[in-house]
């Protein structure tokens, strides 16, 4: 990403909350990851029975965690290594910055998941099916769509100094789970779970909502739907509410997750101080 480009995308990254690099990272590299992610399980034997989901002791922490995540095993160095998207991150949130967690999130083909466990999800808002998998594959996490969140409900005690990255590793089309954003959200600060949205009608058939945070202030939004190629990279604001939809694609949607904390102690006027000021 050259220096002129990202300086023209600042003011829109601090009024809308997200910058959009397509094909930031070499499409046949994300490819070859793909494909060693996918080599390592066959997604129709990683669900539990309703039997043993049933007999099983419930317990927390099904996601991936130290020790049990793939992307800390298989070679993601083409991301973190990427002397681009080290600059990238400097120019955005400063120098000195450390990556807080990073995950591969799969959004699971809707016709893969057992019926017993839709319907045991039922209305719940975040479709996280992590409790429903074999524990030895709970190194990825596995989605149904996500309902409209901030992503600093992962680090609710932190300040709002972080960014999340997110790489698809494959072509990201309207039906295979892509991500939706809700652009300028970020504005009205982190908010509490289940979020204040109100959807009202569009006559161009795009969603929009009113969202309203926990102090009375209120914006007018509406949906952007993340659609592109494989080594799309896209940036934003840990306050920034986002979700996804189920995937009614044949394939999963696989992508990396990466969520970078800026050092609090360097002053500087990076974008993620602007936006945050």
């Amino acid at each position: 990403m050259k220096k002129n480009e990202l300086l023209e995308s600042d003011n829109f990254f601090i009024e809308n909350g997200y910058y959009q690099f397509p094909s930031f990272f070499d499409k046949k590299t994300c490819k070859n990851l793909l494909d060693q992610i996918n080599s390592t399980r066959n997604y129709k034997e990683i669900f539990l029975t309703q039997r043993e989901y049933e007999n099983k002791e419930k317990q927390k922490g099904n996601n991936p965690r130290p020790g049990r995540n793939l992307a800390g095993v298989l070679d993601t160095n083409f991301v973190f290594g990427s002397s681009n998207f080290q600059k990238t991150l400097s120019h955005i949130m400063g120098e000195k910055f450390r990556i807080l967690d990073y995950v591969f999130v799969m959004g699971i083909p809707r016709a893969d998941v057992p019926k017993w466990i839709l319907k045991d999800l039922g209305e719940t808002p975040i479709s996280n099916l992590g409790q429903y998998v074999h524990e030895k594959y709970q190194d990825i996490t596995y989605l149904s769509g996500i309902d409209f969140h901030q992503d600093i409900i992962d680090f609710p005690y932190k300040d709002s100094n972080f960014l999340t990255a997110y790489v698809y590793l494959d072509e990201v089309e309207e039906l295979s789970s892509p991500l939706y954003l809700l652009p300028k959200t970020h504005k009205l600060g982190a908010t509490v779970f289940p979020h204040d949205l109100e959807k009202i009608s569009d006559k161009n058939g795009i969603d929009k909502f009113i969202y309203k945070n926990n102090y009375g202030n209120s914006i007018e939004t509406e949906t952007l739907r993340l659609t592109g190629p494989g080594g799309s990279l896209y940036v934003w604001h840990s306050n920034l509410l986002h979700g996804t939809q189920p995937n009614l694609h044949d394939d999963p949607r696989i992508s990396l997750r990466i969520l970078v904390e800026k050092n609090t102690d360097e002053v500087s006027d990076c974008p993620l101080d602007n936006i945050n000021k």
